[in-house]
């Protein structure tokens, strides 16, 4: 019999990892529309026009794959890590080591978030927009706070479960 305290993490766990999904689901999207704008804008040009604002096109949904392949990353543990220190101390100082950094790296992420929401705000505030086709930007500073908020969260089930990823490649 589970305790409450598995099952909870186990519930958040799968919450999360939903979230991961679905963000890394509006990721692929992305990366798909890039592709197709940038296959569009080469066969237009060679016929003599272009896509206007395709550059623009393409830094809007590259700020949307960034985030997603972030979370998904953190997510399935794939980020490089320092073997040469790990092969030398035991299991319990990898615990440790290991769960120091990911505090450290949330604390880092959380700092991040809080600056990207104020970021946001200001650029929404400025109205600002893209050079070529006027698109609003005040979004991507959210949607990347959202990317973070969503790693500060897969950080926080890594330290509840060390060892584990969330997510299985």
């Amino acid at each position: 019999m589970k305790t409450d305290i598995v099952k909870w993490i186990e519930n958040y766990g799968k919450a999360i990892r939903a979230l991961v999904y679905i963000m890394a689901a509006l990721s692929a999207v992305s990366l798909l529309f890039i592709v197709v704008i940038v296959m569009a804008d080469v066969i237009g040009r060679f016929l003599g026009s272009g896509i206007q604002g395709s550059t623009d096109y393409i830094r809007l949904a590259g700020a949307v794959v960034m985030g997603g392949a972030l979370r998904y990353t953190t997510a399935v543990k794939g980020h490089i890590a320092v073997e040469l220190i790990f092969r030398r101390i035991g299991k319990w100082g990898k615990l440790i080591v290991d769960t120091i950094s990911r505090i450290l790296m949330l604390c880092l992420f959380i700092f991040i978030v809080i600056y990207l929401v104020k970021y946001g705000q200001s650029l929404y505030r400025s109205g600002e927009v893209t050079p070529t086709v006027q698109l609003p930007i005040y979004w991507v500073p959210f949607w990347l706070a959202a990317s973070f908020g969503v790693t500060s969260l897969v950080k926080i089930y890594h330290i509840l479960r060390p060892g584990k990823e969330l997510i299985k490649p």
